[in-house]
């Protein structure tokens, strides 16, 4: 079993005009590989999510294993343009480049919750991408089965486990 998760809920005061640069941006950074894959290969999310709160927030929601602080961290040393790019318009935000102020801010906005719930406690987001990804390799290996004998299966198998062992 892998520690224990943490949560984290920042609730960030922007101006309207921030909120307009999010709406348009967005849509734009989700279908572009290179903003989503740093974040991605953070092993140690279970999960994070972005949202605007009416004209005037930013809300980020995220879940993952380790301190709060190790967490920052790893998003000022990884991307701190992609921090940039969502928080540079809230109000009193330091900018992303150094740890410290980064993490005061953040204490300063978060609002630690009750009770949270996640659907895969032990699975990061990278675990969960690695099973999808598993599971569509699997279901094109399945269907290749039918009526084999014991020569292509092993044929098979090898191309299987070649093209899976990325994944395991």
């Amino acid at each position: 079993m892998g520690m224990r998760a943490t949560p984290l809920t920042v609730l960030s005061p922007i101006p309207w005009w921030w909120a307009v640069w999010i709406r348009l941006s967005w849509p734009i950074a989700r279908r572009v590989p290179l903003v989503a894959a740093p974040l991605r290969r953070l092993s140690f999310i279970h999960f994070a999510r972005w949202a605007l709160v009416s004209r005037r927030s930013l809300l980020f929601l995220t879940s993952f294993d380790g301190s709060d602080i190790q967490y920052i961290e790893a998003f000022v040393r990884v991307v701190p343009g992609r921090i940039n790019g969502l928080y540079r318009g809230a109000t009193g935000f330091p900018g992303p480049r150094r740890f410290g102020p980064v993490r005061d801010y953040i204490v300063e906005h978060n609002h630690s919750p009750d009770h949270f719930w996640m659907a895969h406690p032990e699975a990061s987001t990278r675990m969960v991408s690695q099973a999808l990804a598993l599971a569509s390799v699997y279901a094109r290996f399945e269907p290749r089965l039918d009526g084999a004998d014991a020569r292509k299966f092993a044929r098979e198998w090898r191309r299987f486990l070649t093209a899976a062992q990325g994944l395991l």
